[in-house]
Formats: structure tokens, C-alpha cells, sequence
């Protein structure tokens, strides 16, 4: 077993670091490298989705986030078919690859995750609380209620942390109208949100991305369906739930072989009884 988490703890510092690029090439404004990429390249990069978790609001990104454009068409009652091809394609390439390689919100959530601290269970009915965060509040209340402020991305953590805290730090109170004008009751209580998601990633593993992300939920409807998928090697098996302990979603490998919440982290491999193979 010792050997097992040995070789977990080697694959997370690999994937720690591909987190940390994506976050830089995400946000590659804040290099202000004009001269490799103009305005208007780094504008016209915005108009396009990255099928990653992050908030496009933020003043260094570069490119558009999709839960914001499914937010966006739906409130013109439009279909996002750019959108929806580009999380199709990612989604069969490798399902929730993305959530366990790329994401820079789930790298934030492991590390608190590290703290020392009383871990906690969530009961498995939870993990059902994404989809229906999916269909009513970034589908459903855009599209009947365009005006509303009880949409996702009015309380989206990733949002706070990213736009709307810094432009609170550096004193731009106006910068525009939705974001952030003054510590108003919306101000506290999408900081509220934050710290609560943020609180519950200390105590539960990647708590955010199994109950409330909705992008999380559309790429775990293609674990199933996904070139790339994990295979079991049965005959090496010996039941020693050595890939539960490593497992950062709680799931059993050997149970949920590719179920909805396997985030492709990679690290239920390093017990030699789960290979990643070709569909």
C-alpha cells in the first residue's frame, strides 16, 4: 500500500504542474506580451470557449468560459453550438480529463484539500446536485427569467475569486454594471458562496467538483462513451482498495470503472490493477 501511495503522490506533483500551466496560458494577459499577441488576437481569443472552469470576466484571460456562454445564449434563447461541439469533442475524447488535468479550480480545492483537518463524507445522493444546478440555474432561469440574478455565474465561485475579489482589492468599485459596484448585499453574498466552497474543499475532497460543478457534469456524462477510458485488469486484482485510498473522488475504481464522477486524475493506475487505455 505504501508503495501505491508513493507512486500517487509522484503522478499529483505531474498533474499539479499542468494545472499551474493552464492557469498561466488561461490569464496570459497579465504577461502584457503585446507584441506576441495583439488586442485584437487576445480579443478575438475571448470570443472562444476554453473547455475549462475558470471565469472569463477576469481582466487577464484570454478566453471565454463556456458555462458563461451557455449562460449567455440561453438568456437570448439561442443554441451554443460552437460551445456544445467544442465540450463534445474534449468530452469523448477523454470525459472529465479536463476536471483532473487541466482545471485550475480543482488544483485550488486540492491543495486545500492538504490542510490537516477532520476530513468528511457526503452522502452519494449528492453528487446528483450538479445536474440539477446545470438545467435550472445555467440553463432554465437564464432563458425564463433573462433578467434575473440568480443565474450560476451570479454566484459562481470561480467568478468571485477571479473578477470580482481583485477588482474590489485595487479599488475599481464601477467597474461595470453585474460585476462589482460597491459591497453591496450581492458583494457579500457571493463572497459567501466563495468562502463556503472554498471551506468545503478543506473538509471534503474536491467537494465543489463532485456536487456543484456543472461543467463537471456535462463531461462525466462521456466517461462512459470516451476514447480514452479505464480498462481492469482482473486477474491482478487482490481486493486491496488500494485504489479507493488514492481515489481523490472518493469512488471505488473497481466498482464505478468510468462512472459519471471519475475525474481521469490517473491515479487509481498506480495500483497495476486499472490502465488507461484506448475505447
Amino acid at each position: 500500500m505504501g508503495a501505491i501511495i508513493t507512486r500517487a503522490k509522484k503522478l499529483r506533483i505531474i498533474r499539479y504542474t499542468l494545472q499551474i500551466i493552464a492557469l498561466i496560458a488561461l490569464n496570459l494577459r497579465f504577461l502584457n506580451l503585446h507584441f506576441l499577441f495583439p488586442s485584437a488576437v487576445l480579443t478575438g481569443m475571448r470570443c472562444m470557449g476554453a473547455p475549462v472552469f475558470y471565469c472569463d470576466s477576469c481582466p487577464w484571460s484570454v478566453m471565454a468560459c463556456p458555462l458563461g456562454m451557455f449562460m449567455r445564449y440561453s438568456k437570448m434563447r439561442l443554441f451554443p453550438f460552437i460551445t456544445v461541439a467544442m465540450l463534445a469533442i474534449v468530452g469523448a475524447f477523454g470525459g472529465r480529463i479536463i476536471c483532473g488535468w487541466v482545471c485550475p479550480f480543482g488544483l485550488l480545492q486540492d491543495l486545500l484539500y492538504k490542510i490537516r483537518t477532520r476530513k468528511l463524507a457526503i452522502p452519494p445522493q449528492a453528487r446528483y446536485l450538479k445536474y440539477v444546478i446545470l438545467v435550472v440555474f445555467l440553463v432554465g432561469v437564464p432563458y425564463f427569467f433573462p433578467t434575473s440574478k440568480f443565474s450560476f455565474c451570479d454566484g459562481c465561485p470561480s467568478g468571485t475569486l477571479e473578477n470580482m475579489l481583485p477588482k474590489a482589492f485595487i479599488g475599481h468599485f464601477s467597474v461595470s454594471s453585474g460585476l462589482f459596484n460597491g459591497f453591496t448585499p450581492r458583494f457579500y453574498t457571493r463572497v459567501s458562496i466563495l468562502l463556503a466552497t472554498l471551506l468545503l474543499s478543506v473538509f471534503v475532497s474536491r467537494g465543489f467538483c463532485r456536487t456543484l460543478c456543472p461543467l463537471g457534469a456535462i463531461f462525466g456524462l462521456f466517461n462512459k462513451f470516451s476514447i480514452f477510458r479505464y480498462n481492469q485488469t482482473f486477474q491482478k486484482c487482490n481486493s486491496c482498495g488500494g485504489c479507493k485510498k488514492v481515489c481523490p473522488v472518493d469512488i471505488d475504481p473497481v466498482k464505478e470503472i468510468n462512472g459519471a464522477e471519475c475525474i481521469r486524475c490517473y491515479e487509481c493506475t498506480t495500483t497495476k490493477h486499472i490502465k488507461m487505455g484506448v475505447k
